[in-house]
């Protein structure tokens, strides 16, 4: 077990009401996980959804240099990122100091 996760698990044996006031200060939906993206891929995210978008726990996954966005875990009012042909998903890689778009495709949904 990793040292985090021993952490939480101690702490949540001393204290059982943690596992709730864990959960609130990030909940599920959340503006915070898009204003952590880097400039370049924040400003992209945000021309997709100008009013109150908010952003899942998965919708940023990070592998190596590469940022991954999951627009099944995105939410903005009125628009939907999925449909019969599966969910928006694009990649975007560090080029220099800066990150551009490498990949956009669809993914079935609950992949």
């Amino acid at each position: 077990m990793h040292t985090r996760q021993l952490l939480t698990a101690l702490v949540l044996c001393t204290f059982p009401g943690a596992a709730g006031a864990q959960r609130a200060a990030d909940p599920p939906w959340n503006p915070h996980h898009i204003d952590q993206l880097p400039g370049e891929i924040r400003r992209a995210v945000l021309a997709r959804c100008p009013s109150k978008p908010s952003a899942g726990h998965y919708f940023v996954t990070y592998f190596r240099d590469e940022v991954r966005l999951h627009f099944e875990h995105f939410h903005c009012e009125g628009t939907s990122f999925c449909d019969a042909s599966g969910c928006l998903h694009q990649v975007y890689g560090l080029s220099g100091r800066h990150y551009r778009l490498l990949r956009t495709f669809r993914v079935p949904a609950n992949d």
